[in-house]
């Protein structure tokens, strides 16, 4: 394993008498050759493996990613165990898979990078994850038991402004807060779904910022009941002015009296903020187990700490180890060889060392990528689709 230190002594060998010490932030001129080398080329021993910290759920769309995949550097997305031919996802481009989560025909597990505000996640889309329950859309006063405000006021529904159903609920809320309750509905089952299960529900809030914290209860009446507080969205990312989605985990969950959970019909959710807000909507409660998935990326941390194995971007340590091996170290090598050379030799750079270096690397790189190709999975588009009918069932065509 080669280490920084390994890198500096095998430079100074280069230099025609020359110290490293003569070349100004050595560090910084081996972590912008680092940068150049991810840039041009995927180094196989970058390849990292590692489970997304929640489980993936049907019809739930974003979620956390390592800080070192490299840009969109997916290679696979994968159950650990079990894995069946549909365990395939592939990645598209935000537009097109923006346009296919929406679609219900859908049969393709595909998965995006997303940036919002410096923020990079993953969103993926499984239609083949277990579709989930749903108790109620909460897209009707009536339609499903009898929806009731209290604290608050103008409760209506909303058919412009909805993510499922047709419409939502809206209505305003005083300063702190009030309660949206249901103890009409159909009862429902979820017995499968105990400490294992997530309920998912949308939330409008005109002022999110001004929200600190959603109550969710479900049970069989105000005295048997579970409660979950969320004080961040499904992303684990504070809440936004305009829809949330919300996650309660069944696990963890206060438990109030003894509810029956084979008989669920009972369901608030409570709002608790500081400043009044007008015009909150809420719509879609689901309730879904999730599945466990890993997947395969390109890191762009391209040195570690020799003692605790921790990857880093940057060189911290002469005994930082490089996750290089021979060919791709030596590409390493040739650019750093090359910054330092120009930093030497100035202009003359390119007629002198830093040419010989330059050629080397370039040549190399032309020779790794024909070696070793890059296994990630490159975005691809939707050019058109084709929905048919025929004898009531569908098929749709996607060509890339």
């Amino acid at each position: 394993m080669y280490s920084v230190q390994t890198l500096k002594s095998d430079l100074e060998g280069t230099l025609h008498g020359t110290t490293n010490n003569q070349i100004q932030n050595l560090d910084g001129v081996i972590n912008r050759a680092a940068r150049q080398l991810l840039l041009d080329l995927d180094p196989q021993e970058t390849k990292r493996t590692a489970l997304f910290g929640t489980p993936i759920f049907n019809g739930v769309n974003e979620y956390a990613i390592a800080d070192d995949v490299k840009g969109n550097k997916l290679i696979d997305i994968r159950p650990q165990v079990n894995r069946l031919s549909s365990s395939i996802w592939t990645q598209a481009y935000n537009q097109a898979f923006d346009i296919a989560k929406q679609n219900i025909f859908s049969s393709l597990n595909m998965f995006t990078m997303n940036f919002n505000t410096g923020v990079k996640t993953i969103l993926i889309n499984a239609p083949f994850l277990p579709a989930p329950l749903i108790p109620n859309s909460i897209s009707s006063l009536t339609s499903n038991g009898t929806w009731s405000i209290f604290g608050g006021s103008n409760l209506t529904v909303d058919n412009q402004n909805y993510v499922y159903g047709g419409g939502s609920l809206k209505f305003d809320l005083p300063i702190n807060g009030g309660v949206l309750e249901n103890s009409t509905m159909t009862a429902v089952d979820m017995t499968n779904y105990v400490n294992q299960g997530s309920f998912f529900l949308w939330v409008y809030l005109p002022n999110g910022s001004q929200m600190p914290a959603v109550y969710f209860h479900w049970g069989n009446d105000v005295a048997n009941y579970y409660e979950v507080v969320v004080t961040t969205n499904q992303a684990g990312n504070a809440f936004n002015n305009g829809w949330n989605l919300l996650q309660f985990d069944w696990l963890g969950a206060t438990v109030f009296g003894a509810p029956n959970v084979t008989s669920i019909n009972f369901l608030q959710i409570l709002f608790n903020q500081p400043l009044a807000q007008v015009g909150v909507h809420v719509n879609y409660l689901t309730l879904s187990l999730g599945t466990f998935l890993e997947y395969e990326y390109y890191s762009k941390y391209l040195f570690r700490n020799a003692s605790t194995g921790a990857f880093q971007e940057t060189v911290l340590l002469d005994t930082d180890l490089i996750n290089l091996d021979t060919e791709s170290y030596n590409l390493l090598f040739n650019q750093v060889a090359y910054l330092a050379g120009q930093q030497q030799q100035g202009a003359d750079a390119l007629q002198y060392d830093a040419s010989f270096f330059l050629n080397a690397y370039t040549q190399g790189v032309i020779r790794y990528k024909n070696m070793y190709k890059s296994e990630l999975q490159k975005p691809q588009s939707t050019y058109y689709t084709i929905p048919k009918v025929n004898y009531g069932r569908y098929f749709g065509r996607r060509f890339y």
